[in-house]
């Protein structure tokens, strides 16, 4: 059995947020798909928060609002 490795994560903060491109078609890169699933408001506000998450293999990678940075990378927050 091949035990799998817990992804390298990085938290980057940049207070005036980051421009993205029209995520319609990748509606999962961003909170708002989160949200939606969860039954809450689209996120009106900017995403000041990127997550990137090294697999090895690929990257995912996250843009988040304050209020939604996942709590697993709120620890984080401090060393942004």
């Amino acid at each position: 059995m091949t035990r799998r490795r817990k992804p390298i994560v990085r938290v980057h903060h940049d207070p005036t947020g980051w421009v993205l491109p029209d995520f319609t078609d990748l509606a999962d890169c961003t909170t708002n798909f989160h949200r939606q699933q969860d039954g809450r408001p689209a996120c009106t506000a900017a995403a000041v928060w990127k997550v990137v998450e090294d697999h090895g293999m690929h990257l995912t990678i996250g843009f988040y609002c304050d209020a939604d940075l996942p709590d697993e990378h709120k620890p984080q927050r401090r060393a942004a």
